[in-house]
């Protein structure tokens, strides 16, 4: 699949998102998101505003880019739902979705279908470390190592891929990555 096919947005969106439970606690809900709809896409643009202050306008979804991501099958958009609203997200997205980025070439599993590459992972600012993030992201590495993933990567910025496990690996530094001003790094973590 070429990455304009990937990208292409949907020709129609539901009245309500489709979607699948995950996992679930009190009222703490982990959903995969199958279709989007426009009152879902205008909250998840809204937390991804998020995103601007640290790293820059371009980083935030737009009404364009958020049918990109939120694409399932080609895209696996998770939320985070707490009582009945969305607080934030994870997108990943095949390795093999960006093979034409230069920065893909550096991970020696490119081409294998073995990759998830976690593009977006952001919470609105009000419930930032009140661990529901990290049971969305305990979550989304138990779903993709049951369906036979074996690495998770993704860029971050320089020293957090550290916390992720001691077998986590950086590939490569980017300097200023997508004018940011900032040092990424490019991770593997091995799922099993």
């Amino acid at each position: 699949m070429s990455q304009l096919e990937f990208f292409k947005p949907p020709t129609k969106t539901p009245a309500r998102s489709e979607v699948r439970l995950i996992a679930a606690t009190l009222n703490f809900q982990v959903k995969l998101i199958e279709a989007l709809s426009a009152t879902d896409a205008d909250q998840i643009i809204k937390i991804s505003q998020g995103l601007i202050k640290p790293f820059g306008v371009g980083t935030a979804f737009t009404k364009k880019t958020v049918w990109k991501y939120f694409n399932h099958p080609h895209t696996l958009p998770f939320v985070g739902v707490l009582r009945d609203e969305i607080i934030g997200f994870l997108v990943g997205v095949p390795l093999e979705h960006f093979s034409d980025e230069g920065w893909s070439k550096v991970d020696p599993t490119l081409g294998e279908h073995e990759t998830i590459y976690t593009y977006a992972f952001i919470f609105d600012e009000k419930h930032q470390g009140s661990g529901y993030a990290k049971m969305l992201k305990r979550v989304y590495i138990n779903w993709l190592k049951k369906r036979g993933y074996l690495y998770v990567s993704g860029h971050v910025r320089e020293g957090i891929s550290q916390r992720f496990s001691l077998h986590t690996r950086v590939l490569q530094k980017f300097p200023n990555w997508h004018d940011t001003g900032k040092v990424f790094e490019y991770y593997q973590r091995p799922l099993r």
